[in-house]
């Protein structure tokens, strides 16, 4: 058996923790990284993780034996469980920070709220005088048989944009 094999048997099953406790390390992203004896003391957390500590006999009470997954404030907590031959040995756990997801969430809700709100500008501004020449058309329609092919060509081209001005409000697109 290799020396990696051993040493990481040693750690999961937590024979000589303090040994290994030494050498145990995270890459600092953005998640912080915790583990929990079966008894759920903290036997590991990185600098993300600090929020474990304050909270520890909260998330003590709430150990079993499936994920558990709870918001703490800002922050999104999951803890697995760890089995070997059906006996819990550890805990294995993952704090998020969800306050940039919150300022990215309200960032899009804002964007959404600006695109609706160009989207019933649009509406406004370009049906309201859509309709009112297509009014006149019908007018000028009634009265001047003569020109009603050259009438009926204007009447075509003001829905041909009546339907682009719908396709941007609906759809969003460019297009007839």
């Amino acid at each position: 058996m290799s020396i990696y094999c051993i040493a990481m048997k040693s750690m999961l099953m937590f024979d000589k923790i303090d040994l290994v406790q030494q050498h145990l390390s995270s890459v600092e992203g953005g998640e912080g990284i915790f583990i929990l004896d079966c008894k759920g003391n903290i036997v590991f957390a990185n600098k993300r993780a600090k929020k474990i500590y304050k909270i520890k006999n909260e998330v003590k009470k709430l150990l079993m034996k499936e994920r558990i997954n709870f918001r703490k404030d800002n922050k999104e907590i999951t803890i697995y469980p760890v089995f070997e031959e059906k006996e819990i040995k550890f805990f294995f756990g993952i704090i998020r920070d969800l306050e940039e997801i919150i300022k990215m969430q309200n960032y899009v809700n804002m964007a959404h709220q600006h695109v609706k709100n160009f989207r019933e500008n649009i509406a406004h501004y370009f049906f309201n005088p859509i309709v009112i020449a297509k009014g006149y058309l019908d007018l000028l329609s009634e009265k001047n048989v003569e020109d009603r092919d050259k009438i009926e060509k204007i009447r075509t081209a003001i829905e041909r944009i009546e339907a682009v001005v719908k396709n941007i409000v609906i759809n969003g697109k460019i297009a007839e």
